[in-house]
C-alpha cells in the first residue's frame, strides 16, 4: 500500500504544478497583449508626428489605445489633416474607428469639402460610419456640394429614431361599420293552440 501512494505521489504533484503554472501563463499573455498596445500606440503616434509627452498622455489616458493609434492613422494618412488635428479629435469620441473610416470615406470620394469641416461632422455625428456612407452616397447620386449634404445628413444621423421623414401624410378613414340587424322569425317556434292542453286520465286503484 505503501508502495501504490508513492507511485501516485509525483503524478499529483505533478497536476498541482501544472494548475498553478496554467492560470500564470494565461495572465502572462494577457498582459503582454495589453503592453503591446499601448506600445504600438506610443510608437505609431511619434511615428507620424506627435511630440512624445502627447502621445504618452493621450495613449495612458485611452481606454482602447490600439484603437486610438488606428484612428489617427487613417485620417493622417489618407486626408491632409494633420495628426495632432487628428489626434485631438480621435480623443474626443466614443468610436474612434469610426470616426477614422468617416473622415477618411468622405475626404477621399468627394470633392471641394473642407478637411476641419469634415472632421469636425464626423466627431459631431453619433454614428460617424453611417454618415460618411450618407454623405458619399448624396453626393454621387445628386452632385450636390459636401457642405449642405454634411448639413443633412448630421441632422439624420443625430435623430436616428426618425424613421420616416418629416410631411404630411393623410390617415386612411375605415368605412362606416354598417348596423347589425337581428331578423325577425316569420313564424313562431311554438304553434299557437286555443285549446287547453289536456293529459290522459290516469286510473286509480281500489
Amino acid at each position: 500500500m505503501r508502495m501504490l501512494f508513492r507511485s501516485f505521489a509525483p503524478s499529483w504533484a505533478s497536476l498541482l504544478l501544472l494548475t498553478v503554472t496554467i492560470p500564470s501563463q494565461s495572465l502572462a499573455v494577457e498582459s503582454n497583449a495589453f503592453d503591446y498596445d499601448f506600445k504600438t500606440c506610443g510608437q505609431e503616434l511619434v511615428r507620424a508626428g506627435v511630440p512624445a509627452s502627447v502621445a504618452a498622455e493621450s495613449c495612458s489616458a485611452s481606454l482602447y489605445p490600439r484603437d486610438l493609434t488606428t484612428c489617427v492613422l487613417t485620417i493622417y494618412r489618407q486626408t491632409e489633416i494633420s495628426p495632432g488635428d487628428a489626434l485631438a479629435t480621435c480623443r474626443q469620441v466614443r468610436r474612434p474607428r469610426e470616426l477614422g473610416n468617416c473622415v477618411a470615406n468622405i475626404s477621399l470620394n468627394t470633392t471641394g469639402g473642407a478637411p476641419g469641416a469634415i472632421l469636425d461632422n464626423c466627431r459631431r455625428s453619433l454614428l460617424p460610419d453611417r454618415f460618411g456612407r450618407c454623405v458619399v452616397g448624396l453626393v454621387k447620386s445628386l452632385n450636390l456640394g459636401v457642405a449642405g449634404v454634411m448639413a443633412d445628413c448630421i441632422d439624420g444621423s443625430d435623430r436616428p429614431e426618425d424613421f420616416y421623414p418629416p410631411g404630411y401624410y393623410p390617415l386612411q378613414q375605415a368605412p362606416p361599420q354598417q348596423p347589425l340587424i337581428v331578423p325577425t322569425p316569420t313564424t313562431p317556434l311554438v304553434p299557437p293552440s286555443s285549446d287547453p292542453i289536456r293529459l290522459p286520465a290516469v286510473p286509480s286503484t281500489p
